[in-house]
């Protein structure tokens, strides 16, 4: 009977001590719920679609691409005009426009690369910008670039010191083809080579040591599908000692160049 009642008591002590554990198993599940469910609420708030352009004569592997919103046609309605107004090609764009057009991609980009960042769990990225077609020097037609950088800097200071500031990796040495540009468009030359396999690494300078052995995200205004800019682009960071590269542009046109 003595035995009996200390075996009993042994398994009262466990099941009290098991019942302690169910709440701090519960909690640890829940946490982990949320912060998955979190994680995919944001995803589903901020990005509208994601794609993977296969490798090419450009590029050497698959790259996964986050894009915000189709690009449709200039001025038509819901149309990311404001990436017009940054690209400011003949520089007539008034300073409260240019302003304007930065806070817009300000909004957007400040949410979409820590999600990127959440939903790759990349414990750091550098944040590299394709550079524009031309040797531009003027801020007035940097600000895609500037917008950028500002933006990286303050996510830096408050809470995702992991974003490496690499939005002046790349810079354009020798004056490209605007890929963009339709038509005739008064005082301004378009003068440079269209787009060919290596042109990045030909007319820009690269700092291969901002990149090395680190992920990449290349961030762009506009993806075109076969124009292969961004493909060469991304490809010259491999090239460098990128670890891998993920490509995230404002807006995606529907249609070929």
């Amino acid at each position: 009977d003595l035995r009996m009642s200390r075996g009993l008591g042994d398994v009262y002590k466990r099941q009290i001590s098991y019942s302690y554990l169910y709440p701090l198993v519960l909690t640890i599940i829940k946490l982990f719920v949320f912060r998955h469910f979190f994680i995919w609420f944001i995803y589903m708030e901020v990005f509208m679609e994601r794609f993977t352009i296969r490798k090419n004569d450009y590029l050497s592997e698959h790259t996964l691409v986050y894009y915000h919103q189709p690009y449709l046609h200039y001025q038509e309605p819901g149309n990311p005009d404001f990436l017009n107004v940054l690209k400011n090609l003949i520089n007539d764009e008034g300073q409260r426009r240019i302003d304007a057009a930065r806070q817009e991609v300000y909004d957007i980009v400040h949410k979409d690369l820590p999600a990127i960042m959440e939903e790759r769990q990349l414990d750091e990225a550098v944040i590299v910008v394709v550079p524009r077609s031309k040797v531009f020097t003027r801020p007035s037609q940097l600000g895609f670039r500037l917008t950028i950088q500002d933006c990286v800097r303050m996510l830096r200071a408050n809470g995702y010191p992991n974003m490496i500031d690499g939005t002046e990796c790349i810079k354009r040495h020798t004056e490209t083809k605007t890929t963009h540009l339709r038509k005739f468009l008064r005082g301004y030359f378009n003068n440079g080579p269209e787009p060919y396999k290596g042109i990045t690494k030909a007319t820009c300078h690269i700092n291969a040591d901002m990149v090395r052995d680190k992920v990449v995200i290349l961030v762009d205004d506009i993806y075109t599908p076969k124009v292969n800019v961004d493909e060469d682009c991304a490809q010259a960071l491999l090239d460098a000692g990128a670890k891998r590269v993920i490509l995230y542009v404002i807006g995606r046109t529907q249609h070929d160049n």
